[in-house]
């Protein structure tokens, strides 16, 4: 090849180079437009069913903290506490769908429809883009340690002996509590009798001081107590044996497959873009698979779960089926 041919197809392939710079340098923004697209334009508010310093309050923080340092956005914890969370839910339910608004979901948001049948504005499942599941939480079942029944068997023993006379504290009427109480004399075949308090430390003080058979309660206020030697635990709610408590047997090796807890996770307002769901859901799924957020969690009596958006929204139908039932069947919706 002569110096004059190598010249020219030198220059062709410059020329070549600088149309195609030329021809893709208008979609270097549209791309830059694009990564930007799956975020929120601005800071991130998590409505909180529940008042700071609480429990979504200290989780929500530790993951916005996390995620927000990932993609650049803060997230900002608002409490809009009330009505067992139907407040909360109404107001990010008739939120834009723009990604900066978020549902702190508990298992508070799963006995809406139930509880509130005649005045929930909303859809607890088809008004919003559930993104991502944090944890998951059981319950424990406790006595006093003097207490006559010596172990769950024994319970439903003396229970079935003499229906109603076993009592267990709850925080009111349609409380996760009550439910998980309820629940339990459907599957196990007994009756005991409810004792409803309106909230604060009367339904498990009342249980240590013996004017209450049996508190069922969180994990996270009961373990404390029970490894304390303030309570003795009779069972936890779990499929396998918990950690905190390894001396108590669970719901799922006393009746197989048997479980009932709660939930803690972020959604969106439905119609939220997908690309935002999807985004958010890998950050938070990130985050809560670290060993030190797994071990965080497990400090709050919580289990990390992450997951899809497909498998929460899963999740918080069949809690909402579940617990809809228990309370029309008790006759206590309003």
């Amino acid at each position: 090849m002569t110096s004059r041919v190598r010249a020219t197809v030198h220059n062709r392939r410059t020329i070549l180079q600088l149309g195609l710079s030329a021809a893709f340098a208008p979609l270097a923004p549209a791309i830059v437009r694009a990564q930007a697209s799956d975020l929120p334009s601005g800071p991130i508010r998590v409505i909180l069913p529940t008042l700071h310093g609480g429990q979504a309050d200290t989780l929500g923080r530790l993951i916005g903290d996390r995620v927000g340092a990932a993609i650049e956005r803060s997230f900002v914890m608002e409490p809009r506490a009330g009505a067992g969370g139907l407040i909360a839910g109404e107001y990010v339910a008739r939120a834009a769908p723009d990604g900066n608004t978020l549902l702190f979901v508990t298992g508070g948001h799963t006995t809406l429809p139930g509880l509130y049948a005649k005045s929930i504005k909303f859809d607890a499942v088809k008004d919003f883009a559930f993104i991502c599941q944090i944890s998951e939480s059981s319950f424990a079942i406790a006595v006093a340690p003097e207490h006559p029944v010596k172990s769950f068997a024994h319970l439903l023993e003396l229970s079935k002996q003499d229906p109603g006379k076993i009592t267990f504290s709850s925080t009111g009427a349609g409380s996760t509590q009550h439910l998980i109480g309820e629940v339990c004399q459907e599957r196990f075949g007994v009756k005991w009798t409810h004792v409803p308090y309106p909230g604060g430390a009367g339904p498990v003080n009342d249980v240590i001081g013996g004017r209450v058979d049996m508190a069922i309660n969180s994990m996270l206020t009961l373990a404390p107590l029970v490894n304390g030697g303030k309570l003795r635990a009779l069972a936890v709610s779990s499929v396998e044996r918990d950690p905190l408590l390894p001396d108590a047997p669970s719901f799922g090796e006393i009746s197989p497959g048997f479980f009932v807890g709660t939930i803690l996770g972020l959604a969106a307002p439905a119609r939220t873009p997908r690309p935002m769901i999807e985004r958010l859901n890998r950050e938070i799924g990130k985050v809560v698979n670290t060993d030190a957020m797994r071990e965080r969690l497990r400090g709050m009596a919580n289990t990390a779960k992450g997951g899809t958006p497909e498998e929460f929204t899963e999740t918080v139908a069949q809690y909402v089926a579940r617990w809809t039932g228990v309370i029309e069947k008790l006759g206590i919706g309003r």
